[in-house]
């Protein structure tokens, strides 16, 4: 396990760049040593070592006699701390040259620069939070809808430790059972007490499956959904993916094979993160560019977990268009009949052939009109695949989700091994695996270079 360094460490904790505030962080046990050598308060006397813990004093930054910059400092005495260590936040003028200016003055005066994640990483090692709250932190800082950092910021509190925690606690005891009973010599106790044991594996896998299940769904809520946009040169991608982001991201042109790359924008439906990638239009290319465009289109119908197929409702059904209904007839799709503002020539009962009413919708992404029925379709198309979607109260990453999908293996076996009547020591070490695992989730058993791993994908100053 990580042992704490015991030194101070600072780093800027907002975006460089010109704002109207910068604030720099600073934690560890020389902290106020530091504040008071380069802090001149405007108006009180009161001595740094008598500042009362979460207060604000206003002055300036002074490098011996020189002024650097004029701030606000807000102590937070330990334990009352985001790293249970004496901290304090300098909030600076948020200019580029002023932030630069006061870090390097703390970095002279005895700190050290931090480095990715250290600041929560302390909080860890110091025990306020566990690797899963650790880990929700930097999904409060990636969400991208309300809903998402909701959910991250449940998971921060605690929802999916203590769920894992009641797990773990439940499993320990099965595990302290099986112990004891190993000490019987009576085969008749064991064979009577061989069906609990089965049923409380049994509850256990369930409960297991039913986090998995709600980790899914958080998931969605935090990580997203792929869409892609793929079609014929022409038929209206661009100007569907300006109207779904609001934006004029994408050229939009009469002409064909306008779009050479895939662009990319995020969208919420209903609080989820809707990924829309509006690809380059599909036919038959001309120089190796537009190859390339082609290739990157048909792999972006395979990736993305939905497909909205754009047709020219305008146009009748053509060969190309054949095509791509059959390479999307296995994917998760919505046939978006585009340019319904114009006569319709589109042959619609040919297109039952491939789909149903249901996964039709008709639009005019030049007018607005359809709009709010393709983004309820593309709603029940996520609903479809994830089951009702109610809010979550956390997510699993991927580390956790293989973790627990692990525990559940091993408790799978156990059961086997108590169908099979083998020896209650077999038993007792799939049990063992068990707990060994659900320790993981929290951090308990973590080695170093999976914890540094972590929090490497940190930002400095967080």
């Amino acid at each position: 396990m990580n042992k704490m360094k015991n030194d101070t460490i600072c780093a800027i904790s907002t975006p460089l760049g010109i704002g109207g505030i910068g604030l720099i962080r600073l934690s560890g046990p020389d902290t106020y040593r530091i504040i008071k050598k380069i802090f001149m308060s405007k108006n009180e006397k009161i001595p740094v070592s008598k500042w009362k813990s979460h207060t604000v004093r206003y002055g300036y930054i002074v490098d011996n006699e020189k002024i650097v910059d004029e701030v606000l400092i807000t102590i937070m005495r330990k334990p009352k701390s985001y790293t249970r260590e004496d901290m304090a936040e300098i909030g600076c003028h948020g200019g580029l040259a002023a932030m630069k200016s006061v870090l390097n003055l703390c970095l002279s005066r005895g700190a050290r620069l931090a480095s990715p994640g250290e600041f929560t990483k302390r909080a860890f090692l110091n025990g306020r939070i566990d690797i899963a709250q650790a880990e929700s932190v930097m999904n409060i800082i990636l969400s991208q809808t309300e809903k998402s950092l909701e959910v991250s910021i449940k998971q921060l509190k605690g929802s999916l430790s203590e769920k894992i925690q009641k797990l773990r606690d439940g499993i320990f005891k099965l595990l302290v059972q099986l112990e004891t009973l190993i000490d019987f010599s009576e085969e008749h106790v064991v064979e009577e007490i061989k069906p609990d044991i089965e049923g409380t594996i049994e509850k256990t896998c369930n409960n297991i499956e039913n986090i998995l299940k709600s980790g899914q769904t958080g998931k969605i809520f935090t990580e997203g959904i792929k869409a892609a946009i793929v079609g014929k040169p022409n038929v209206g991608k661009s100007s569907l993916l300006n109207i779904l982001t609001e934006d004029e991201k994408a050229l939009v042109s009469e002409i064909p094979g306008t779009t050479r790359d895939a662009i990319e924008s995020i969208i919420s439906i209903k609080g989820i993160p809707l990924k829309i990638i509006d690809t380059a239009g599909i036919r038959k290319p001309e120089g190796k560019i537009e190859v390339m465009g082609v290739d990157k289109a048909r792999l972006w119908m395979e990736k993305a977990e939905i497909v909205l197929l754009l047709l020219d409702g305008s146009q009748t059904l053509d060969s190309l268009d054949m095509d791509l209904l059959e390479r999307s007839g296995e994917k998760r799709r919505i046939l978006v009949i585009n340019k319904i503002d114009l006569p319709l020539k589109i042959d619609e009962k040919r297109l039952e052939k491939f789909a149903d009413n249901k996964e039709v919708v008709k639009i005019s992404a030049a007018t607005g009109h359809g709009i709010s029925m393709l983004y309820e379709k593309i709603y029940e198309l996520i609903e479809s695949g994830a089951g009702t979607l109610k809010e979550p109260e956390f997510f699993l990453n991927l580390r956790q989700e293989t973790i627990l999908k692990n525990v559940l293996q091993n408790l799978t076996e156990a059961k086997k091994a108590v169908n099979k009547n083998l020896s209650l020591d077999i038993i007792a070490e799939q049990i063992k695996f068990c707990l060994w695992d659900m320790d993981n989730i929290t951090g308990k058993n973590l080695s170093d270079e999976i914890i540094d791993s972590i929090f490497d994908k940190f930002c400095i100053g967080k």
